[in-house]
């Protein structure tokens, strides 16, 4: 149900709240979509990584609304730290197969279906991957490790914090890390780019006026370092803020009171 407090913009849509169909690429972004298309195009092992709230799962979506759909099978799992038998089944669902207990045959099942399926490219994306657990991810790289034609037959895309590359450092792992072919890392956006990431959202939520002041634009990079998440949830909140007091634009009282609604109780809260 639309929020008519928010009508005082003349927004089309509630910005910061809904998943935006263009999203605001920077020039690392954009670097980063140019690699990860190269690197689908040879397919095998590549890892996304970033800090929390910098927008991977955002950067997979625009990603995978950009590949063909005859030229690619995506296979999302949001949730990497399931259990190998879990990982396999929810795979095989995905590939339109029916589950067995047996891991064995289900590997060999999705194996076969990934032969099947050629020159269609099956693009495994294995979302929050630091939760992922040692056996489910030998489970993944077993079910790459087959010979045909000497060439990767799909591609899987392991994406998460930064956490997730200390266990891929570990020994038990490098096989699997031999295996990665692109290694990509979003940072936060910089404070020029906090303030077009704004406007970019004001702008495609149909705002036809300056929404924000260029002090308060200033404030928020201050108060969130740059990170998408952290901006959505102080502006959306600031936005709240400006249409209760009837004011078109978003100022500096605005912004303080969205980041007091949005910020953790101060210490002696737990005292």
């Amino acid at each position: 149900m639309r929020d008519h407090k928010f009508d005082i913009f003349g927004f089309s849509s509630i910005p910061f709240c809904e998943n935006a169909k263009t999203p605001f690429l920077d020039a690392s972004r954009k670097q980063v979509i140019k690699r990860m298309n190269n690197f689908l195009n040879y397919r095998g092992f590549a890892v996304l990584s970033g800090g929390s709230g910098t927008g991977k799962t955002m950067l997979l979506n625009h990603l995978c609304r950009s590949l063909q759909p005859n030229e690619y099978r995506i296979i999302y799992i949001p949730f990497a730290m399931l259990k190998p038998a879990d990982m396999l089944k929810n795979i095989c669902i995905k590939l339109d197969l029916e589950p067995t207990v047996s891991t064995t045959k289900m590997l060999g099942r999705i194996q076969n279906r990934i032969t099947e399926i050629q020159p269609v490219n099956p693009v495994l994306i294995l979302d929050e991957i630091q939760k992922i657990s040692h056996p489910t991810l030998e489970v993944v790289r077993l079910m790459t490790n087959f010979n045909f034609e000497e060439k990767n037959l799909f591609s899987v895309v392991m994406a998460g914090s930064d956490e997730f590359l200390h266990p891929l450092s570990l020994k038990m792992n490098e096989p699997l890390r031999q295996r990665v072919t692109c290694f990509q890392r979003l940072c936060a956006l910089s404070r020029d780019d906090t303030k077009k990431y704004i406007k970019h959202h004001f702008e495609i939520a149909g705002a036809h006026h300056e929404v924000i002041t260029e002090q308060a634009l200033s404030l928020v990079y201050d108060l969130t370092s740059g990170t998408p998440r952290l901006i959505n949830s102080l502006v959306f909140a600031s936005l709240e803020e400006a249409a209760d007091a009837g004011s078109k634009i978003i100022d500096l009282d605005h912004i303080n009171a969205g980041h007091e609604l949005v910020s953790l109780p101060t210490q002696e809260v737990f005292q």
